[in-house]
């Protein structure tokens, strides 16, 4: 029960950004977002990229429903999964740990995180995690402006070269290796 009021508290936080950041917005372009209610099992699925397809993508929401404003998506990662350092030019992260055991870099501090832990991304900041632990661990994603969560349903399975293509049209940049 404290997870989730942990998770709900988070979400809200992350909404509450998402509106703190829009806040000069037009009425009209307030007044065309509609409510939304996510129940599971009712999102798309994604597996991940060439040596990552055991890593699941769902998009509980997108840029397209919460008007541009945020991208929420949670992750399954597979053990001793974990994408390369990288930076996003563009968006704020940020991740809640909901199972699992990680590993995480965000500038250059690296730290083991316990669940239950919220990790805060501003933009062009270099960060990466890995999951550390002997089964999947799920993880709780968003971003604001939203739009990057886009990527994970057009990566599935894809060679390098392409996944480098993507990761550029979603302001995505990598600049280092994944942890070890």
């Amino acid at each position: 029960m404290r997870d989730r009021e942990l998770l709900c508290g988070v979400l809200c936080g992350a909404v509450l950004l998402a509106g703190v950041a829009s806040a000069q917005n037009a009425e009209s372009e307030v007044a065309a977002v509609k409510p939304l209610i996510v129940v599971p099992g009712s999102v798309p699925h994604y597996r991940g990229q060439q040596g990552r397809e055991a890593d699941i993508t769902e998009l509980l929401a997108t840029s397209a429903q919460t008007g541009g404003k945020l991208g929420i998506f949670r992750q399954t990662i597979a053990p001793g999964s974990g994408p390369p350092t990288h930076l996003h030019q563009m968006e704020i992260e940020f991740v809640y740990v909901v199972s699992g055991q990680f590993r995480f870099k965000v500038a250059d501090r690296v730290q083991s995180v316990p669940v239950g832990t919220f990790i805060f991304v501003p933009p062009n900041t270099a960060h990466t995690f890995k999951n550390i632990g002997a089964g999947p661990g799920v993880l709780l994603f968003g971003v604001t402006p939203g739009g990057f969560e886009k990527m994970f349903a057009e990566r599935q399975g894809v060679d390098p070269g392409t996944n480098q293509r993507l990761m550029e049209k979603y302001h995505m940049q990598v600049v280092g290796p994944p942890l070890p």
